[in-house]
């Protein structure tokens, strides 16, 4: 499987099935903190403390109204701190589980050096892990290589050229494939659904700072 891209709620729904697998189908928060943590160590432990878990991680996907595991059906509260998979949940791990067999391609150079960054950036991070409205304009300017000093034409550029990559993902999307890229030190492997994500976190975000971008162009000309 590849852990690399899944998101901190996926990575739950795996700990949350492996929990079910084992028998314990009803299962406390403090379960899925421990099992997540010996499933995936680097990514939930505590900060300078990578011997002991992290359970706000998991807590915050839980807990409140915009608790990813429960917004999204997969998990279902049925006492104080106590859960159990739906049959969404365990319908979704198994995509989890056969999105190993998704072909994989590799694109051109060119693109795979455009497109990384993009489904690496911090913006795209957060869009990933349901908080979209945590997403600031200033990530917003880094994910579209914006710069302060930019002149609107320059702007219009970037903001095509980011379009551009956004409807290339899509199209490898659509087709049921998955891309490997080189990004930094670190290969990745995106799925069907990650590179329909951008398409989608792309439009939300030019609605979301709309008039942001507005003034923008009034000072820029």
């Amino acid at each position: 499987m590849k852990m690399n891209r899944l998101s901190r709620a996926e990575k739950l729904l795996i700990a949350a099935g492996s929990i079910t697998s084992d028998g314990k189908t009803i299962f406390t928060s403090e379960d899925m903190v421990v099992k997540v943590w010996e499933l995936f160590r680097e990514d939930f432990s505590l900060k300078g403390h990578e011997d002991h878990p992290d359970s706000n991680l998991v807590l915050t996907q839980v807990m409140g109204k915009k608790a990813p595991l429960i917004t999204r059906g997969w998990l279902e509260k049925v006492g104080a701190k106590q859960y159990r998979l739906t049959s969404k949940g365990l319908h979704d791990l198994q995509n989890l589980d056969r999105s190993e067999a998704t072909p994989q391609i590799r694109v051109p150079r060119t693109l795979e050096d455009s497109l990384g960054p993009l489904l690496t950036s911090a913006a795209y991070e957060l869009w990933r892990d349901s908080k979209r409205e945590a997403i600031t304009f200033y990530q917003f300017c880094r994910f579209a290589g914006l710069s302060a000093g930019d002149k609107w034409q320059k702007v219009t550029g970037k903001l095509q050229q980011v379009q551009y990559l956004a409807d290339q993902a899509a199209n490898i999307g659509h087709a049921g494939e998955s891309v490997r890229l080189h990004v930094g030190k670190r290969n990745y492997v995106f799925s069907p659904g990650d590179l329909l994500e951008l398409e989608r976190m792309l439009q939300f975000l030019q609605e979301k700072f709309k008039r942001e971008m507005d003034d923008w162009r009034q000072h820029a000309t």
